[in-house]
């Protein structure tokens, strides 16, 4: 990553949350136990979540990186966050949505940093060239100082007219930014074959999930679109660092409503840009075709070094 993204008050949060059931099958044949893809080694001896640590460690140092995981792997988890010293790992009670998912780090990072710029990025995704990868976030931070909104998607070059992927719609527009993104016009959920044909056709990108945002303003989408979610972790962002923090947050998350930070927050937010990665053979590995693939990516790449 070129030296400039490396600002004093950019931080990672790192999703590592979810419970993997569409592979869970796989999983378990490999390790003999429930195990969320995140956390499973698949191929080449890393878990994805290591090697998306591994990935962030270029853009952000472990001392600003925040990794949320499931309380029910602690175990697990923390045998491969032991290998990146100066991690922050915060542990989710329950999963409650990605929109409480992404809250209850954030709340970690503002504590500690108010001012905080934040890149967010699921665990659970393979990349095969790492360098257009980078290129994308570091666009995506600088478009955080020109969108309206201070938020900035990547969104990756679609392959194919996939149903089976969130699509970010941003065709028709010329980007009024310094940098090389564009406005979001829309959303598009698993769209069916015609509409994603339709999306590819007219240059719309996959949605990767991964953000770039001031801190601040993500927390005011979210006191703005999910208001019963937010008020709770203000509170306990307030008691991050005091003895009963851990108590509050076991006491009351599992009785929290279940939100998506997507569709709930993102989808009615206005103001975003998104950013492409170009020909960086992202994957999700949401689907065990989609897995597949990315594992076959990654042996051809290796055949040919």
């Amino acid at each position: 990553m070129a030296p400039q993204t490396r600002q004093e008050n950019l931080w990672a949060i790192v999703l590592a949350g979810g419970q993997g059931t569409r592979l869970s099958t796989i999983t378990h044949a490999l390790h003999g136990r429930d195990t969320p893809k995140q956390f499973a080694a698949l191929w080449g001896g890393q878990t994805l979540l290591e090697r998306t640590l591994d990935r962030t460690s270029a853009t952000v140092p472990r001392q600003r990186t925040v990794v949320v995981v499931p309380e029910d792997f602690r175990a697990l988890a923390q045998e491969q966050l032991d290998k990146y010293p100066g991690v922050k790992v915060v542990y989710q009670p329950c999963n409650r949505g990605t929109g409480a998912g992404v809250l209850l780090p954030l709340a970690h990072v503002l504590a500690n940093d108010p001012s905080a710029k934040v890149v967010i990025l699921p665990s659970d995704h393979h990349v095969d060239r790492e360098t257009p990868f980078r290129g994308a976030i570091r666009r995506a931070v600088m478009a955080t100082d020109f969108a309206s909104s201070r938020t900035a998607l990547v969104g990756a070059a679609a392959e194919s007219a996939d149903t089976d992927l969130g699509w970010i719609d941003c065709a028709g527009n010329d980007s009024p930014l310094t940098v090389r993104a564009w406005q979001v016009n829309a959303f598009v959920e698993k769209p069916d074959a015609t509409t994603a044909l339709d999306l590819l056709r007219r240059g719309a990108l996959w949605n990767t999930m991964i953000i770039a945002s001031r801190g601040q303003s993500l927390w005011k989408m979210a006191d703005r679109h999910i208001p019963e979610v937010s008020w709770f972790f203000r509170t306990y962002r307030e008691l991050i660092g005091q003895r009963g923090a851990d108590d509050f947050l076991r006491g009351i998350y599992p009785d929290l409503p279940v939100t998506d930070f997507c569709r709930d927050i993102l989808q009615s937010a206005k103001g975003l840009v998104v950013t492409p990665m170009i020909d960086a053979g992202w994957s999700d590995c949401g689907t065990p075709k989609r897995l597949f693939r990315a594992m076959e990516t990654t042996l051809e790449g290796t055949r040919l070094l």
